[in-house]
């Protein structure tokens, strides 16, 4: 008897609430991993997006560059401004279906210099959120351009320069605006890269200023083997976990192309898929087919943090998962639990107030 009441005793210490539970809310969010291939081919994008909608998706997030493709040059000619045709063919996907959308694709910039072909233009790499309205609620240029990694004989032909690059955006696109997943902000993948010897991180450090709660990336991660695709520096969700750590507000969901990359320098080059999200700690849920065409995440407004170890319900777990969510721009639930007797518990957040 005294066995089994010590047992107890252990189950009542390393497990607790405050209160009930109440029915968490979640949004449901699909990642349409579009075959390189399929840039510019909003046909299939509508269908995909029509297809992520049955699935019970309420916003579909298409991969950096989906009109032209990454560093295609028919950009210089061929892209449109914001508003323009291009945008206005995911407002049309979002209106018809009635879902959010959110888009890389590349912009119409300021007139190319002297020497140029007559109808060149710079180029952003730009992304956008569309609500189901049809209203573009995020314009965002991307500021972390790679420099010169076009092909150097398309910026001499079209540009009259000897190598060339995506014109960086104003560090004041970094903002954010308030929709039903929250405090949301678009980033255009590098952007969302954390600061590092290579990259001193600007954009992400503007943003983590502004203390998001939802952040949305259009990924173009890729490498130069298939092999090396879902390997550390070669992960969508691997970045989105990075970015979310480093944030430290706010969950990071983005998606991430596959296939073939045909442009610019650095080749063969292939999109690696493995899209995914991140909670707040850095937590990440990757596709469970890296390279599928649609991944759907149900994403729960709450996660849990290491607390390190909670020793009863009474007192210690509201001395400790109080601040350990607060770190987080979060507020504790009243969960709790232990993972490792004696040395880790866990508390379960909530997104808000605290």
């Amino acid at each position: 008897m005294k066995i089994f009441l010590s047992f107890l005793a252990i189950i009542f210490l390393s497990t607790g609430t405050l209160h009930s539970k109440t029915l968490p809310i979640s949004v449901k969010v699909a990642a349409i991993q579009l075959q390189s291939a399929d840039a510019g081919n909003f046909q299939k994008m509508k269908m995909l997006a029509m297809k992520a909608k049955e699935e019970g998706a309420q916003l579909v997030v298409f991969p950096e560059s989906s009109v032209f493709g990454w560093l295609n040059p028919e950009i210089f000619t061929k892209a449109e401004p914001i508003p323009g045709g291009h945008s206005d063919q995911f407002v049309d996907i979002a209106k018809t279906i009635g879902i959010w959308v959110a888009a890389g694709l590349a912009e119409k910039g300021p007139k190319a210099g002297e020497g140029s072909l007559p109808d060149a233009y710079y180029a952003y790499d730009s992304g956008i959120l569309v609500s189901p309205q049809g209203e573009i609620v995020i314009h965002h240029r991307k500021f972390n351009v790679l420099k010169n990694a076009f092909n150097p004989e398309d910026c001499r032909k079209i540009l009259n320069e000897d190598q060339c690059s995506y014109m960086p955006g104003p560090i004041s696109d970094v903002k954010t605006v308030q929709t039903p997943f929250g405090k949301t902000s678009l980033m255009v993948c590098a952007d969302a890269y954390v600061p590092s010897e290579y990259n001193p991180g600007t954009a992400i450090k503007a943003l983590k200023k502004l203390e998001p709660e939802f952040v949305i990336v259009p990924w173009g991660v890729t490498a130069g083997t298939m092999e090396e695709c879902g390997k550390n520096g070669f992960n969508a969700t691997g970045f989105a976990e990075q970015a979310a750590s480093f944030l430290s507000t706010a969950f990071v969901i983005g998606s991430n192309a596959v296939g073939t990359r045909e442009y610019g320098k650095y080749l063969p080059s292939y999109y690696c898929g493995t899209s995914g999200y991140s909670d707040p700690t850095g937590k990440g849920v990757e596709a469970s087919e890296p390279t599928a065409e649609i991944a759907v995440f149900d994403i729960q407004n709450r996660f849990v943090a290491k607390a390190g170890p909670i020793w009863n319900n009474a007192v210690d777990a509201p001395k400790k998962c109080p601040p350990t969510c607060k770190k987080y721009n979060a507020s504790w639930n009243g969960e709790w639990w232990t993972t490792v007797w004696g040395k880790m518990s866990v508390c379960e957040c909530t997104p808000g107030p605290y």
